[in-house]
Order: structure tokens, then C-alpha cells, then sequence
């Protein structure tokens, strides 16, 4: 202890001042430090998951991408072979339609003839009516000059009959 006091270290006060270190080790330790550690300590659990939640999520990613490359690939197919059965269907049907255009066509054609002839028979049948007429009025003026009233009836009635 002399070589204590020879460096001037008082002893009393060096148990003293560790007696407060040990205090202040402890309080730092129990209310500082402890719950500083559990509190990183946590922060690494937490992200240590984060992590491997992370690296869950990206292999489910990219799982879900190649299911969907595949099943997109799968749609393509079905959509040629829907596409090809559409062209097949559409030129099935253009055929169809196209006879039956020419069917109706032909109907209309034929319709139209008819209709022409008729009006071509009523109209010849018109104009013989009004040049009958016009023919009775030429030979009665004509005929008006002379003739008896029976011979102008049985010529105008023999005009007549070689008209129709």
C-alpha cells in the first residue's frame, strides 16, 4: 500500500470510484446496453426474414413467370388453331354465300325478264289501243267524205282485227 500512497492513490477513494464504475457498468449494462443489443438483435431476426421472405418471393416470382410463359404459349396454340378453324369457317361460309347470291341473282334476273315481258306486253297492248284509235279517227275523217256508214264499220273493224 506505501507504493500506493507513494504515487499519491488514495485507496479508500480508489474503492470508492470502483464501487461507482461498477454501478455505472451495471446501470449502463441492464438499461442501456442490454436492451440496445436485444433491440439489434431483433433488427437482425427481422431482417435476416425480410431477406428470406425476399428470396421466397422472388422464386414464387419466378415460378408464376414461367407458369405464365408456358401457359401463354399454350394460349398462342389454341389461338392459331381457333384462327385457322375461323379462316376454314369463313371461307365455308363465303362459299355458301356466294351460291346463294348467284342463286338469288339469277331468280332476280329471271324476275326482272318476266317483268319486262309483261310490260312490254302491256305496253305493246297500249300502244295497239291508242293507234286503233288513232287509225278509227284518220278513217273516219278520211271516210267521211263518201262512203256509206256500214262499208267505213266493216273496214274500220278489218283494220282493227289485222292490228291485234
Amino acid at each position: 500500500m506505501e507504493i500506493l500512497e507513494l504515487f499519491g492513490v488514495d485507496w479508500k477513494l480508489m474503492a470508492a470510484q470502483l464501487v461507482n464504475f461498477a454501478i455505472v457498468v451495471f446501470v449502463l449494462w441492464k438499461f442501456a446496453i442490454k436492451p440496445l443489443m436485444n433491440t439489434m438483435e431483433a433488427r437482425n431476426n427481422e431482417i435476416e426474414q425480410g431477406l428470406s421472405d425476399a428470396k421466397a418471393a422472388a422464386d414464387k416470382l419466378e415460378s408464376t413467370e414461367k407458369d405464365i410463359k408456358d401457359k401463354l404459349i399454350e394460349t398462342k396454340g389454341e389461338a392459331l388453331g381457333i384462327l385457322e378453324e375461323a379462316k376454314k369457317l369463313s371461307e365455308k361460309n363465303k362459299q355458301e354465300n356466294l351460291g346463294k347470291t348467284k342463286e338469288e341473282v339469277a331468280k332476280l334476273i329471271e324476275k326482272a325478264k318476266q317483268q319486262i315481258d309483261n310490260e312490254k306486253s302491256t305496253m305493246i297492248n297500249e300502244v295497239r289501243g291508242e293507234v286503233s284509235k288513232m287509225v278509227v279517227v284518220a278513217l273516219e275523217k278520211i271516210l267521211s267524205a263518201g262512203i256509206s256508214k256500214d262499208i267505213d264499220k266493216k273496214y274500220i273493224d278489218k283494220v282493227l282485227k289485222d292490228l291485234k
